[in-house]
């Protein structure tokens, strides 16, 4: 998803959050996890999660003795989200299919020229 990079920024890691949670229906972690599966510092995940909460995209939840995220399910905010990352990708995938297309039907055309010598 190259074009989310450049909407959201190259090292956005708030998108890689975002991302982690779209890519992982059900997906919770703590603060700790979260930093380790994206290979950043606990500090940056904290600021991020903060931002994420406050937009409504992610809730905090307490499971026994641990502070948990997750994605924020009843928020019309994170479905707005999770639609467009949903229809970036399919858009992705089309142009990717016509890309294959393309190339295919051009690599037919040369073999039918070459054949023809």
């Amino acid at each position: 998803m190259d074009i989310l990079k450049k909407i959201f920024g190259k090292n956005s890691i708030h998108l890689r959050v975002v991302r982690t949670f779209y890519n992982n229906d059900g997906y919770f972690d703590n603060i700790t996890g979260l930093a380790n599966t994206l290979s950043v510092s606990h500090v940056t995940v904290r600021k991020v999660i903060n931002d994420l909460v406050d937009a409504g995209i992610l809730r905090e939840m307490t499971i026994g003795k641990s502070m948990v995220i997750k994605a924020n399910d009843e928020s019309p905010y994170l479905k707005a989200l999770f639609d467009f990352l949903s229809s970036v990708q399919s858009i992705r995938e089309s142009k990717s299919i016509e890309d294959i297309i393309e190339r295919r039907s051009k690599e037919t055309s040369f073999g039918r020229m070459g054949a023809g010598m």
